[in-house]
C-alpha cells in the first residue's frame, strides 16, 4: 500500500495544469497469469476549487497490443459512493480486484476502457513448478525485501523478460494432417514482435510490430516426404486492437495496416512472390456468456506481382475473416476470398476446441479441424483449384 501511495504522489506532482487525475496502482508489480489482481484507484482534485467526481462501480481494462485477450473486469472490494466531492489538492482512494487472464504474460499494460486515466503497467510471471509438483509463486520484483528473495537461479532476468514479452502470437499456429487423395499435412508458424516498450512517451510507437508467418504443405504420400510448397510472409504494420469502443455490450473496433511480402522461396518457373499494402479493420461484438462474433476484412492492393501477374484473378483484393464462438470454448473461423474472375473463390474453415480439460490430461492447445476448398491453398498453385481438403490436428494459438 505504501508503494501505491508513493506512485500516486509522484503522478500527482507531475500533473501540473490537469484539473483532475485518475491513477491506477497495482498492489503488486508482479502478478500471476490467471491469478488475482488488486489495484487502487486514486481520484484527485488538482483544480483550485472544490469539485465533484464520479467513482466507477467497476473497472474495465483492455490489454494493450494483445488482440485476442479478453478485457479484464475489476469489481470494487468495498461499497463506493457514486460520486465524491473533493477539496482542492485532496484525493479519494478506492480498491478493486478481479482475475487476470491466463494468456497474459510478460510486460503487460492495461488501458482503462470506461474512463480516461493512466494505464496500469506490471509484469505477469507464470509460477515455477517445484520438484514435488507444487507450484511456487512468481519471483518478486526488484526491490522486494530479503525475505522474499527467490532462490539462486530463480531470479527474473529483466533483459530476458523484456525480450520475451515483446513477442506474441500473430496468426494461428497449428499442425494438422488429412487426406483427400494424397495424404498431406499443413502447418503454420506465426508471431509478431513489438519494437517499443510499453509506456513510451509516444503511444503510437507502441503499436508498431514486425510480423512473420510461414505456412507449409507437407506431402506425406511421396517417397521422400517432401514439402510441396511453403509461403513466407514477413510484414511491418501498425496494430491497435481497440481504437474505438461503444457502450453497447462493449463492441469495439480494431485496426491494422501496413506492408507485407509473400514468396515461396523457389526459383525459376516455380518462383512466386508479391508485395502488398493492406488495411484490416476488425469489429468485435461481445455476446452473453463470453461468446462473441468478429468481422475482419483484410483489404489489400498489389505493389509488385511480376512472377504471378494474374494473381488477382484468383485471389482478389480481400480476405474476409468471420470468427465466432466462446472465448474459452469452441470457435469457428471462416476465411473467404473471391477472385475477379467469375468462377474463382476459396473458403477455409477452422474449428477449434480447447484441450485444457482434466478429462483430457490438461493438455495445452486446441483440437483443430480444417476444411479448404477452392483456388490457391498454396502460392505455387494459386491458379489451380484443389479438391476439398479435410485435416485434423492441434492448434497451439488461435
Amino acid at each position: 500500500m505504501r508503494c501505491s501511495i508513493f506512485l500516486f504522489l509522484i503522478a500527482l506532482s507531475a500533473a501540473g495544469a490537469a484539473r483532475a487525475e485518475l491513477l491506477l496502482a497495482p498492489e503488486s508489480s508482479t502478478l500471476t497469469p490467471g491469478g488475482r489482481i488488486e489495484v487502487t484507484l486514486f481520484v484527485a482534485n488538482n483544480s483550485a476549487e472544490e469539485r465533484s467526481f464520479d467513482v466507477p462501480p467497476r473497472l474495465t481494462l483492455r490489454p494493450r497490443g494483445r488482440t485476442d485477450s479478453p478485457v479484464v473486469v475489476l469489481e470494487a472490494t468495498e461499497p463506493q459512493p457514486a460520486q465524491v466531492r473533493l477539496a482542492p489538492g485532496a484525493f479519494h482512494r478506492a480498491h478493486y480486484s478481479g482475475t487476470l487472464s491466463e494468456g497474459l504474460t510478460g510486460e503487460i499494460v492495461l488501458e482503462p476502457v470506461d474512463f480516461k486515466g493512466q494505464p496500469l503497467a506490471f509484469i505477469a510471471v507464470a509460477p515455477t513448478v517445484a520438484p514435488s509438483g507444487e507450484e511456487r509463486p512468481p519471483a518478486p520484483a526488484e526491490g522486494s525485501s530479503p525475505a522474499q528473495t527467490p532462490a539462486p537461479g530463480a531470479e527474473l532476468d529483466p533483459e530476458a523478460s523484456r525480450f520475451t514479452s515483446a513477442f506474441s502470437s500473430y496468426e494461428p499456429n497449428y499442425f494438422s494432417a488429412g487426406s483427400s487423395g494424397p495424404t498431406n499435412a499443413r502447418f503454420q508458424v506465426s508471431f509478431k514482435f513489438r519494437f517499443f516498450n510499453p509506456n513510451t512517451k509516444t503511444p503510437f510507437l507502441e503499436q508498431i510490430f514486425f510480423g512473420y508467418s510461414q505456412s507449409s504443405i507437407w506431402d506425406l504420400s511421396s517417397a521422400s516426404k517432401s514439402f510441396r510448397d511453403s509461403s513466407y510472409r514477413p510484414s511491418l504494420f501498425y496494430l491497435n486492437d481497440s481504437i474505438s469502443q461503444w457502450k453497447y455490450r462493449q463492441t469495439k473496433l480494431g485496426l491494422q495496416g501496413g506492408f507485407e511480402h509473400e514468396s515461396n522461396g523457389k526459383d525459376g518457373t516455380s518462383s512466386r512472390s508479391l508485395n502488398i499494402l493492406f488495411v484490416r479493420p476488425t469489429l468485435t461484438f461481445p455476446l452473453k456468456d463470453n461468446y462473441f462474433v468478429a468481422l475482419s476484412p483484410k483489404i489489400y492492393g498489389y505493389l509488385e506481382k511480376e512472377e504471378n501477374p494474374d494473381i488477382a484473378e484468383y485471389r482478389g483484393y480481400v480476405d474476409f475473416l468471420v470468427k465466432a464462438g466462446r472465448r474459452d470454448g469452441f470457435q469457428l473461423a471462416t476465411t473467404m476470398r473471391k477472385g475477379t474472375r467469375a468462377e474463382t473463390f476459396s473458403i477455409q474453415l477452422d474449428a477449434t476446441y480447447p484441450l485444457k480439460e482434466p478429462s483430457l490430461g490438461n493438455l495445452g492447445g486446441y483440437l483443430h479441424l480444417q476444411y479448404f476448398y477452392g483456388y490457391g491453398e498454396s502460392l505455387i498453385d494459386y491458379n489451380e483449384k484443389v479438391r476439398p481438403q479435410f485435416r485434423i490436428g492441434i492448434m497451439f494459438t488461435r
